[in-house]
């Protein structure tokens, strides 16, 4: 009867013990980090096909995202994946594809995210465009590759629908680290 007792008490504790871990794992999933994949080639040469990143949920708790800020949103197609892509266009700017060259407010851009990558083409959004209050214009690194907001698809990301930042890479080992 002792024995018995002793088997039972241990495979309590074993089970509250999973079901503790899944509780921790799941509030931190849902309300602090989420691991994400990267799909494709479009975030080139910051993200590769199958890297693996940390979405910071918490980023954007006591500020809105900045421009050149890589984010993460949920891809229009199956919610279950996510969009990683980097701010270039925050409410209220005026965004411009002129001669394979991107403008916004303006000016080109030729930061270092985006320069050398070939000409721009426009998508099937009409140009010059507002960016909507409580929306950011997004592109991929690789902007040949790249679905983003010059595609009707991706569109202008409202701010509700960023799941948050991206700043660690954890996968592959020899590209471990921040990433900016």
């Amino acid at each position: 009867m002792l024995k018995s007792n002793a088997i039972m008490r241990g495979i309590f504790e074993w089970a509250l013990a999973i079901v503790i871990a899944l509780f921790v794992f799941f509030m931190l999933d849902s309300f602090v980090a989420k691991s994400a994949r990267v799909y494709g080639g479009s975030m080139e040469a910051t993200f590769y096909h199958n890297d693996r990143v940390i979405v910071n949920r918490l980023a954007f708790l006591f500020r809105e995202p900045a421009f050149g800020d890589v984010i993460a949103f949920p891809f229009a197609g199956d919610p279950s994946r996510n969009y990683i892509k980097r701010v270039a266009g925050l409410p209220g700017d005026v965004i411009d594809i002129t001669n394979g060259h991107i403008y916004r407010n303006g000016e080109r851009l030729d930061c270092e995210h985006f320069a050398g990558l070939g000409r721009a083409f426009s998508g099937n959004v009409p140009f010059p465009l507002v960016v909507e209050e409580n929306s950011f214009f997004v592109l991929g690194d690789n902007l040949p590759l790249s679905e983003d907001s010059r595609s009707m698809s991706v569109g202008n990301i409202h701010r509700d629908d960023i799941i948050g930042r991206v700043g660690f890479r954890w996968f592959p080992l020899n590209r471990f680290g921040s990433v900016n």
